[in-house]
C-alpha cells in the first residue's frame, strides 16, 4: 500500500508540473526566430502553424492574425558584433484553424539588393481588432535556412506563452511591445548554455538582445569548460543581433588554442581510434548577460535578455544548427520591440 501511495503521488505531482518545464517548446503567443538572411544568395523559410483545429473557440471563431516583425540590421564592416542599426519591418497575415503558412523571407521581407539579415518575432493578433495583440497559445514554427555555400540547417522557433485568458489583450501596458514581464507573455531563459562545440567544425552563433533598445550596448560573458573541464571565460559587447562564427568571439574556441594552451583529455573524440591519441578538441559554455548599457554608458540593467542558436553561419561549408539550452530561471526585463 505505502509503494501505492508513492507512485499515487508522484502521478499527482506529474498532473499537476507546469508543462512549460516539460521540455520549453509548447504552442504560444509569440515565436522568436533567431536568425533569418533574406536575399543575396541567401534564403530562409519561415513557418508557422495554428495548432487549433476547433473553429468554435469560445467567443472567437478560431482564427488569428500573425504580426511578423522582422528585425534587420544595418551592417558595421569595423565590428560585426555593434550594428550601425536595427530596423523593424512589418507584415500582418491571417491562419485560420489548423492553417499553416510558410513564406520565403526575401520575398516577405522588405526589398533590399543587398539582402536582409537579422532576427523575425511573430505575435498573434486579434483579427478584429488592428494591431491588437492577443493571448492565443496555439503558434508553433520552424525555419529552414540556406545560406550562399548551399549549405541547409533548421532551427524550431522559440515560443512563448502569455499566461492570460484565451483572447484577452497582452499589451498591459499600452507600450505597443510585447513584454516578456510574466504577466504579457512568460520571461526568458537567464542563461543560455552551449552544450557543446566541436573546434574544427568552426560552428557560429546567433545572439540577438531583448533588453534596452536595439542600439543599447548588451555585455555578455562565456564561462567555457574544454573537454578536461578546464575552466576558461571571455566576455563580448553586441548590440541587437549577430551571427558569427565562435573564433571570432573569441581564440579560447579554435582548435589550436584548445590544443596547445590548455590540459585536454586525450580521450576525447579520437578521429582515427587510436585510445589516448585525440585529434580534435571540444568544449561547452554557459551566455550570461552581466550589463546592458547606453551607447553613451548610461546603465539599462545589470542582466539582460538574450536568445539565440548554433547555426551554420552564411559562409561555413560545415552544416548544423540547433536552438541554444535554456535555464529554467526566467528573467522578466525583456521586450521586443523598444524603439
Amino acid at each position: 500500500m505505502k509503494a501505492l501511495s508513492i507512485i499515487a503521488s508522484a502521478a499527482i505531482v506529474a498532473a499537476t508540473a507546469s508543462p512549460a518545464l516539460a521540455d520549453g517548446r509548447n504552442p504560444g503567443s509569440a515565436l522568436v526566430y533567431p536568425v533569418h538572411y533574406s536575399g543575396n544568395g541567401f534564403f530562409t523559410v519561415i513557418c508557422v502553424t495554428n495548432t487549433n483545429t476547433d473553429p468554435g473557440v469560445p467567443g472567437m471563431n478560431g482564427d488569428t492574425m500573425v504580426h511578423y516583425e522582422y528585425a534587420n540590421v544595418n551592417e558595421n564592416p569595423q565590428d560585426p558584433f555593434l550594428p550601425f542599426s536595427c530596423t523593424i519591418f512589418n507584415r500582418m497575415e491571417l491562419l485560420t484553424p489548423a492553417d499553416t503558412l510558410c513564406v520565403l523571407t526575401s520575398c516577405h521581407n522588405a526589398v533590399n539588393p543587398a539582402g536582409q539579415q537579422g532576427y523575425v518575432v511573430l505575435s498573434a493578433q486579434d483579427p478584429d481588432h488592428f494591431d491588437s495583440p492577443w493571448s492565443f497559445n496555439f503558434l508553433i514554427g520552424s525555419e529552414l535556412v540556406i545560406n550562399a555555400s548551399g549549405v541547409m540547417y533548421s532551427l524550431n522557433a522559440i515560443p512563448f506563452e502569455s499566461p492570460l485568458p484565451l483572447g484577452a489583450a497582452t499589451d498591459l501596458d499600452s507600450d505597443s511591445n510585447l513584454d516578456f514581464d510574466g504577466q504579457e507573455y512568460e520571461g526568458i531563459p537567464d542563461v543560455l548554455y552551449i552544450d557543446s562545440f566541436i573546434a574544427i567544425q568552426e560552428s557560429q552563433l546567433s545572439l540577438l538582445s531583448l533588453t534596452g533598445r536595439s542600439q543599447d550596448v548588451n555585455s555578455v560573458q562565456f564561462s567555457v569548460w574544454n573537454d578536461n573541464e578546464f575552466p576558461l571565460s571571455t566576455n563580448l559587447k553586441f548590440s541587437c543581433w549577430f551571427d558569427e562564427p565562435l573564433w571570432r568571439i573569441s581564440q579560447l574556441f579554435t582548435q589550436d588554442f584548445l590544443e596547445n594552451s590548455t590540459p585536454h583529455d586525450p580521450d576525447e573524440l579520437d578521429l582515427d581510434c587510436f585510445a589516448g591519441d585525440d585529434t580534435v578538441e571540444t568544449g561547452w559554455a554557459i551566455i550570461d548577460s552581466v550589463d546592458v548599457r547606453t551607447t553613451g554608458g548610461l546603465p539599462v540593467s545589470d542582466d539582460g535578455a538574450i536568445l539565440g542558436s548554433i547555426t551554420a553561419g552564411g559562409r561555413t561549408r560545415f552544416d548544423g544548427g540547433h536552438l541554444l539550452w535554456e535555464s529554467t530561471d526566467k528573467q522578466f526585463n525583456g521586450q521586443a520591440f523598444a524603439p
